[in-house]
Formats: C-alpha cells, sequence, structure tokens
C-alpha cells in the first residue's frame, strides 16, 4: 500500500519529453511542486515512519543526476527503500 502510494507520486514526475525523472514538478494550475516534500508529506499524512534524502550521483559536463532515496517501515514492521534516478537539466 505504502510503496504504491510512493510510486503514484514519483510517476508525476517522470518527463515523457525527456524521458527522465525530475526533482520538480509544475500542474496545470501553474504551481510548483517536489517530490521529496510530496512524499513527506503523504507519508507523514498516514503516520507512517519514514527517511528521505538525496545522494550524489554521477556529474560531468554534460551528464548529472541525483538519487531520491526513501525507507519506510511498513504495516508489519518490514524495513522497505526504493530510490529514483533524477536526472538534472
Amino acid at each position: 500500500m505504502i510503496r504504491k502510494l510512493i510510486e503514484e507520486i514519483i510517476e508525476k514526475y517522470y518527463r515523457e519529453d525527456g524521458e527522465y525523472y525530475s526533482r520538480d514538478r509544475e500542474d496545470e494550475s501553474g504551481n510548483d511542486f517536489e517530490m521529496d516534500e510530496e512524499i513527506k508529506s503523504a507519508l507523514e499524512e498516514k503516520g507512517i515512519q519514514f527517511e528521505i534524502r538525496f545522494e550524489d550521483g554521477f556529474s560531468s559536463c554534460a551528464y548529472d543526476n541525483d538519487f531520491l532515496a526513501i525507507a519506510w517501515i511498513d504495516a508489519d514492521g518490514t524495513l522497505e527503500l526504493t530510490t529514483v534516478l533524477l536526472e538534472i537539466k
């Protein structure tokens, strides 16, 4: 259930034009959102114990990326983890 919630949020940040995930997005009304803050808000609302942070990825003059790591405790007490590769354009 929690993994599905996180994945649904992550999918909002997929940019089809460049085929990559971004840290931020803009909705139809022009409101700005950041992936980590949106996930954090959803998990806090559900009372989930979690840790979320950005990790440095690869950097060169033509290509940069970071990783967003999200760890949480599932309802059965299992530690879960998912990561997202974020390209920086």
